[in-house]
């Protein structure tokens, strides 16, 4: 499995000729794409979090245990009426996803949808949606607060402290200020400010369980465009290497510069932020406002 899946590709080549360039072997469009993916990254990994937005995308499992964020894309054999079929096995009809709710014995002969549900679309993407919201070291929390982070869920124990004027100038500079928070994981305080946390993941729950199950493609759209440009240049390099078609070199170049652009801030792609803020390559703040009082 890797970032990308093959549906991504319509937009930049035609399935036809993807498969010419790989002789049918998929095993080379997958090593592209982790080629790509550890490319891409190298540019990103000091400012966003490449962990999560190069997650796998694999084709949906009911038993699987998926976490916040994690994703997934439907899709199963198609259905064949020579065949039969047992409770919840997946199939595919008509261009969607449907799983059988009630035992057929073979063979099923044709499609009968009163013996079927319809989990989604073929190829949809979906992800799993945090309980709560996720931490963030700038936010403010009462005791109580419910928060996600890190596959647990944590609850609330000490109130975020306030900084005080007269703590915060002796920082001098805005960008010295140290965050508000305690990260729940923090290994000398996590504990007494968020307690040990649950542990959050979902199995065995349908796409159509709307409070666990989102129907959307999370990952940033322009980057998966841009990784398409990539892998599909060191495919086409694979076959002739001193004579790469110019389409292929100029989309190459353009995902190159546009990754350079997203690392030195010019652009700012939809990708998750490391938390607390890294690599930032201008300095912003100043000194500390003074409350002066006559």
């Amino acid at each position: 499995m890797a970032y990308l899946y093959n549906k991504d590709y319509a937009v930049s080549i035609q399935d036809v000729n993807i498969s010419q360039i790989i002789n049918a072997d998929e095993s080379i469009r997958l090593k592209a794409q982790l080629a790509g993916e550890a490319e891409a990254q190298s540019y990103l990994k000091q400012k966003y979090n490449v962990a999560r937005e190069f997650q796998d995308l694999g084709v949906f499992v009911y038993s699987n245990a998926y976490y916040a964020y994690n994703r997934a894309y439907l899709d199963a054999p198609i259905y064949d009426t020579t065949q039969g079929y047992s409770l919840n096995v997946l199939r595919v009809f008509s261009g969607n996803v449907y799983r059988c709710t009630t035992a057929i014995t073979a063979p099923a002969g044709a499609f009968d949808p009163t013996k079927w549900a319809l989990v989604g679309a073929q190829y949809a993407i979906i992800w799993v949606k945090p309980q709560y919201p996720e931490f963030n070291y700038e936010a403010y929390y009462n005791i109580g607060d419910q928060v996600y982070y890190n596959n647990k869920t944590y609850t609330c124990r000490v109130q975020t402290p306030l900084l005080s004027h007269d703590t915060a100038i002796q920082y001098r500079e805005i960008k010295n200020l140290p965050a508000q928070n305690v990260a729940p994981d923090d290994p000398i305080s996590g504990v007494e400010y968020w307690g040990s946390g649950t542990p959050f993941s979902v199995s065995s729950v349908w796409p159509n369980a709307s409070n666990f199950w989102v129907f959307s493609d999370p990952r940033d759209a322009q980057m998966v465009l841009y990784l398409c440009d990539l892998v599909l240049y060191h495919l086409h390099a694979r076959i002739a290497p001193r004579n790469i078609p110019e389409l292929r070199v100029k989309r190459y170049d353009d995902a190159i510069e546009w990754l350079k652009m997203c690392a030195e801030g010019n652009v700012t792609p939809n990708l998750p932020l490391i938390s607390p803020k890294q690599g930032n390559r201008i300095r912003y703040g100043g000194g500390i406002r003074q409350i002066n009082s006559y």
